[in-house]
C-alpha cells in the first residue's frame, strides 16, 4: 500500500494528546499539493442511505460517526424526512451558498445535539475510547491516511485521506465493526453500537482543512467536557 506523503515530508514526533508523557505519534505535514481541486462532475454520488455522500478519489475527508443511541429514533426519523424533502427540491450539484445552507440546516443541528450529550455516552469510559482509537490506527497507512481525530462521549470526528477507492462508509466499516465487537465484549452486551451511516464532507482546500482541524481540537471545549471524557490526537501539521 502506497504512503500518502513522501518520507521527506514526515515531521518529527509530537506528543499525541492522550495524557501519557511518553506516548508520541508521527505527525505528517499537509500542504496545498495534497489536494485535488473539487469537481462536481468527477465525484461519484450515492444516495443509498439518508445523507448525500460524495466520493472523490484523492480527496481529504472530514468524517463524523456516532453511537446508535445518540439520537432517538423518532427524532432521527423526523430529521431524515425533512432532509429528504429539502434534497428533492435542491439536488446536487450545489453552489457554495447552497452547500452552506445544507450544512447550516442539517449538519450543524446534528452537531449541537451530539455535543449536548444525548444517549448513554458509553465513550465517557477511557478504556472504550481506546478501542475506537485502536481501530482507527489499525487501518492507518492501509485503507486510509489518518489525520486529526477526537473521540467524544457519543460520537467521533476524524480527518482522513483514503488510500483505496471505496465509499467512505465501506472504508470505515472495519473500524466501526472491530471497535463495536471489542466494546460489546467489554460491556458484556451486544447489538448495534454505531449508527450505520456516517457523515462525510470533502475538504475543499487548506482554508477548509484548517477550519476542520480547529473544530476537532475545540469540540471538547465547546461541549464543556472534562479532560477525562474525551480523547484527541493531532496528526497533521498544515503549511
Amino acid at each position: 500500500m502506497r504512503a500518502l506523503l513522501p518520507a521527506d515530508r514526515v515531521s518529527q514526533e509530537l506528543r499525541c494528546g492522550q495524557g501519557c508523557p511518553h506516548h508520541f505519534c508521527r505527525v505528517n505535514t499537509i500542504t496545498a499539493q495534497d489536494f485535488r481541486p473539487f469537481d462536481w462532475e468527477a465525484v461519484a454520488k450515492s444516495y443509498r442511505r439518508r445523507l448525500p455522500h460524495l466520493t472523490q478519489p484523492g480527496a481529504i475527508y472530514f468524517v463524523t460517526f456516532r453511537l446508535a443511541d445518540s439520537v432517538p429514533m423518532a427524532v432521527s426519523r423526523r430529521w431524515n424526512e425533512e432532509k429528504a424533502v429539502w434534497l428533492a427540491a435542491q439536488p446536487p450539484p450545489w453552489t457554495a451558498d447552497r452547500e452552506r445552507e445544507y450544512h447550516r440546516r442539517f449538519t450543524m443541528r446534528l452537531e449541537r445535539w451530539l455535543d449536548a450529550g444525548h444517549g448513554a455516552c458509553v465513550l465517557n469510559d477511557s478504556d472504550l475510547r481506546a478501542e475506537v482509537a485502536k481501530s482507527l490506527q489499525h487501518d492507518d497507512g492501509k485503507a486510509f491516511e489518518l489525520g486529526d481525530w477526537v473521540i467524544m462521549p457519543n460520537h467521533v470526528h476524524v480527518l482522513l485521506k483514503p488510500l483505496i477507492e471505496v465509499p467512505i462508509s465501506k472504508l470505515l466499516g472495519p473500524v466501526k465493526g472491530a471497535s463495536a465487537r471489542r466494546i460489546n465484549e467489554r460491556q458484556g452486551g451486544g447489538g448495534a453500537l454505531w449508527m450505520d451511516e456516517s457523515f462525510d464532507h470533502i475538504v475543499r482546500g487548506m482554508d477548509s482543512l484548517r477550519k476542520f482541524q480547529k473544530y476537532i481540537a475545540q469540540n471538547p471545549v465547546k461541549a464543556g467536557l472534562k479532560p477525562e471524557s474525551f480523547s484527541y490526537e493531532q496528526r497533521w501539521l498544515l503549511q
